[in-house]
């Protein structure tokens, strides 16, 4: 749509009992790849309050493009790879484009 911002996040659930590895294996991403992976933007982690050890990790990139191209590159991969050492399974991955969003009151 013209003049409308994009925005893409895709998400990873996982499970781990280690939330402070979870935690760093993240903002190690974020110092690492801020400004050198395509379209990234910023990360979250959010814990499930009703289910302990499970946590969405929230990636926003500039476009699906983007976050594809970044999908295929080989440091994005290996720090997949790495986040295996973390959690009890394979991520469970899950895209979404923004559609609306308030400002903080």
């Amino acid at each position: 749509m013209k003049g409308r911002t994009v925005s893409f996040t895709q998400t990873m659930e996982v499970q781990t009992h280690d939330e402070s590895a979870l935690r760093d294996h993240v903002a190690g991403w974020h110092a690492e790849q801020t400004g050198i992976a395509p379209g990234y933007r910023r990360e979250r982690v959010l814990a499930d309050s009703k289910q302990p050890g499970r946590y969405l990790i929230e990636g926003d990139f500039s476009s699906p493009e983007e976050a594809a191209r970044d999908n295929e590159r080989p440091e994005t991969n290996a720090w997949v790879a790495r986040l295996a050492d973390h959690v009890a399974a394979a991520p469970q991955y899950r895209d979404f484009q923004l559609v609306r969003v308030t400002k903080e009151a």
